[in-house]
């Protein structure tokens, strides 16, 4: 019996892509139409092409496309784009050389697709006139291995019954019988007896080596040599062309797509097609006094730097958002990382990693990290996404993500200072990459939260080690809790690892030796004697219990509606920094919220005669003002906004009231006429003046 491809591949082999067995989105422009469908719809990977359909505006198509080209130029140093000029050659010249015996368009032709996908031949024979042959022809290609690829290997293609146009040969689905094109003729020279001890497909072979052996011998498989003169096709030949139909998507990491399509509102347009892939690792650790801060580590895939003045400089610049299940902003912040390198600094660099790492502090609760990085020079950016969860004291017990580290340091840094990835004394040494030599001492970081009663006292850790999912290493070790929480760091020498793919698992078990939580991580041993370790660039965090600590966490319990505990952290931080403009406008509007409208002006009234007064200190002031009746006063904040920075339609229609409540209908009508100009949707204001303007 003949074999048939498995179901799986035979979809890749015979089906055109996605791209081509349906229109694009409805109402999508032409070009753009035309560029998905035709141009790159054998280079575009389905995740590419479903983000392009999520674009709303033609500048984000624009700047995708661009995108598109970029991530796939091989010498991005040089003005031309190598890839882009090839692949509209090859779309050209398929059009203008195939699908001359088809209604078909060059480039619709399975000849015209593997010419795009693979270029010319290396060469080719041609058997169009064989004597009982349908007319054949085999591209030979010499292929990469590092894509899959055999090092050399055919594509064959024939007329199916003769006619139309060339489609391409399975060995499997179709067979040397599909090549024969009068059987009765053919099988004259093969015995009765052999033929019926011989399959359909050998029978097939054997009177298709008596028309053209060469090529009898070249159908049984598209990798030369591979074929047996079985008569039956080759299981490599169907992995083949599935890994040739798979080579766009093996040729670009198409996670700028993503990118573009989350962050396309918040950066340039000239960082939109500068996308630049990047491992991000963020760990919750709670410190002795019972805060929770995160550390985190952001590392680019590629580091550009800018030659100015004999140096070579790089700089960074942060945005972090954190948001809950809402997508409510509850903290965001911007850092920038500036640095200067040597030539030779910045060929070590190459050689290694940069890590970027960073600590703040966060309130208990679930919450989603988002990061945002621009090298401000070479206008590149990356991003990415993390998921926090804070315990807050008194929860259930419960465990923190396992962390590993390369290594561990003593008394690093100032005493009482912030440091990423310090705990207590200890200075963890940690990148994205879980990848240790055997050399190394693998650190094991995690927090056990919620300890009480029994637990504390009889709970042990099991650390187990699996490879490749099977047990390798286990122990125990007791649990040495301070207070409700036990942080644990723990050493285990790699030497007994031989190169491989490991899960370390740690858990929490009580004292008849049950399960009550656990945490894994999957790391990698290499057979290389060391693993390159990143360059770490660093913000060091004001230290504990500081005014800046009070601040953020403040702002978080303002922005998550937690008023009581916001108002208690920015009194402490205003009273200890009264001077911090940013710290009194945020305690100002807790104040104001609360209607304490005295308690507003005495928190800003020392900023409103500044000339660097923030607006809204300014326009608290006024609204407190304008509160307590104190119609002159408020007018003055609000006239001084208006005058430092510009229109304002809340506070035009604020500062018209305050004239008309001290009895300037002139000034009022003013304001408000004002209002209107920049915003005429205000019926009621609209239908006030008016009536002044008869009166």
């Amino acid at each position: 019996m003949r074999r048939s491809l498995p179901a799986a591949l035979l979809v890749i082999w015979l089906a055109l892509p996605a791209a081509l067995a349906g229109q694009a989105k409805t109402g999508l422009p032409e070009r753009y139409k035309t560029w998905l469908d035709e141009e790159v719809a054998y280079i575009i990977t389905g995740h590419e092409r479903d983000v392009f359909l999520k674009l709303q505006t033609d500048r984000e198509r624009d700047i995708f496309v661009e995108a598109f080209w970029k991530h796939r130029d091989p010498l991005p140093a040089t003005p031309k784009n190598e890839f882009e000029e090839e692949h509209y050659r090859r779309l050209n010249y398929a059009n203008t050389t195939f699908g001359r015996s088809t209604p078909l368009p060059g480039w619709k032709t399975d000849r015209g697709r593997i010419h795009i996908l693979l270029g010319a031949p290396g060469n080719i024979e041609s058997y169009s006139n064989v004597n009982g042959v349908y007319p054949v022809e085999i591209w030979f290609y010499v292929g990469d291995p590092n894509l899959g690829l055999p090092t050399g290997f055919n594509i064959i293609f024939f007329k199916r019954n003769g006619t139309g146009d060339y489609v391409l040969y399975s060995p499997s689905a179709d067979g040397p019988k599909s090549l024969i094109a009068d059987p009765l003729t053919a099988y004259e020279n093969i015995t009765t007896s052999s033929r019926r001890t011989l399959t359909e497909d050998q029978t097939a072979y054997m009177a298709l080596q008596n028309l053209e052996p060469n090529l009898a011998r070249q159908t049984l498989s598209l990798i030369p040599n591979e074929g047996s003169p079985t008569g039956l096709g080759s299981l490599a030949s169907e992995r083949l062309m599935a890994t040739v139909f798979a080579l766009p998507g093996k040729q670009v990491q198409d996670d700028y797509a993503d990118a573009i399509l989350k962050y396309k509102d918040f950066i340039e347009v000239e960082y939109t097609a500068n996308y630049v892939s990047s491992d991000v690792q963020a760990q919750v650790i709670r410190d002795d006094k019972g805060g929770s801060f995160v550390h985190y580590t952001i590392e680019p895939a590629r580091i550009t730097a800018e030659e100015i003045g004999g140096k070579y400089e790089i700089r960074f610049q942060l945005n972090g958002r954190v948001s809950d299940a809402a997508g409510r902003t509850v903290y965001q912040f911007d850092k920038d990382f500036p640095f200067s390198l040597t030539a030779g600094e910045l060929e070590d660099l190459k050689a290694k990693s940069l890590s970027i790492q960073d600590v703040f502090p966060l309130i208990p609760g679930s919450y989603n990290f988002d990061i945002l990085l621009k090298n401000v020079l070479s206008k590149e950016f990356t991003g990415a996404a993390r998921t926090l969860v804070v315990p807050a004291p008194g929860d259930a017990v419960s465990i923190s993500p396992l962390l590993l580290a390369y290594g561990v340091e003593k008394g690093t840094g100032a005493a009482g200072e912030r440091i990423p990835f310090k705990t207590g004394g200890d200075q963890l040494l940690c990148q994205t990459h879980k990848t240790f030599s055997p050399g190394d001492r693998l650190v094991l970081f995690f927090q056990i939260y919620g300890l009480a009663g029994p637990l504390r006292s009889s709970g042990t850790i099991r650390f187990d080690f699996l490879k490749e999912d099977k047990p390798f290493q286990s122990r125990t070790s007791k649990v040495e809790p301070a207070g409700e929480t036990a942080t644990v760091i723990d050493i285990q020498p790699l030497k007994e690892f031989a190169p491989g793919y490991y899960q370390a698992r740690v858990a929490l078990l009580d004292g008849q030796g049950r399960e009550i939580v656990s945490a894994k991580e999957n790391f990698e041993v290499s057979p290389a004697t060391a693993v390159p370790r990143p360059l770490v660039v660093s913000k060091v965090a004001p230290a504990a219990g500081s005014v800046d600590e009070l601040y953020a966490t403040g702002i978080q319990s303002l922005n998550r509606g937690e008023m009581e505990t916001a108002r208690a952290r920015l009194a402490e931080a205003h009273a200890r920094a009264p001077e911090r403009t940013d710290i009194a406008v945020a305690y100002a509007q807790i104040l104001f919220r609360a209607n304490d409208f005295r308690g507003v002006k005495d928190a800003l009234l020392s900023f409103a005669e500044a000339e660097d007064a923030p607006p809204e200190a300014l326009a608290l002031l006024g609204q407190a003002c304008h509160s307590l009746g104190q119609y002159l006063e408020a007018s003055t904040y609000y006239g001084t906004y208006l005058t430092r920075h510009g229109a304002n339609i809340d506070i035009l229609n604020y500062l018209g009231t305050c004239h008309f409540q001290l009895g300037n209908t002139a000034e009022a009508l003013k304001a408000w006429e004002k209002s209107l100009e920049l915003k005429p949707d205000q019926p009621k204001l609209q239908t006030l003046v008016d009536s002044l303007k008869k009166k």
